[in-house]
């Protein structure tokens, strides 16, 4: 089952249980702590099996039509179930409801080596976006930057 997430502390408790699966993406605990503040103000949506949750996109808006990817995960258990697409897709919808015109997500770049970072590129790939800019030292220089985009409409099939 897929939701939307309203309440703060849910969102927080989800950020925080999902992160926590996923040591190899998400193993900084001053980033992650800064993603769970973060995430009560974003909108959410989940996916839950009962009443776990399995996996999380949260939304920022980074511009009058364009919204962020800011921070999203699903658990490795359920990873290439296609958990990660039905919440796009419910992604896609919202933003289409609210009038953006542009997704962005940052990710590491590739002149970092990392075998989970180049399956987090190719599923953002197979869901139509495309490598925009490198930021070599925004985040720090161990961790170079890439920012993806795509166009909320983008009629490629993201059936993967």
């Amino acid at each position: 089952m897929t939701r939307w997430i309203e309440n703060p502390q849910e969102k927080q408790d989800i950020t925080r249980s999902i992160l926590t699966d996923l040591p190899e993406w998400f193993g900084i605990p001053k980033a992650n702590q800064n993603y769970e503040n973060e995430a009560k103000h974003c909108p959410m949506v989940a996916h839950f099996e009962g009443e776990t949750p399995v996996g999380f996109f949260a939304l920022k808006e980074t511009g009058p039509k364009t919204l962020s990817l800011h921070v999203l995960g699903v658990k490795k258990a359920h990873h290439g179930k296609g958990i990660g697409k039905a919440l796009f897709e419910e992604v896609k919808r919202y933003a289409n409801d609210k009038g953006y015109r542009f997704f962005t997500v940052k990710t590491l770049d590739p002149a970092r080596e990392s075998e989970e970072y180049r399956q987090t590129r190719l599923f953002y790939e197979k869901i139509g976006f495309v490598k925009l800019e490198t930021f070599a030292t925004l985040w720090d220089e161990d961790n170079p930057c890439l920012l993806m985009v795509r166009h909320v409409n983008d009629a490629k099939n993201t059936d993967g």
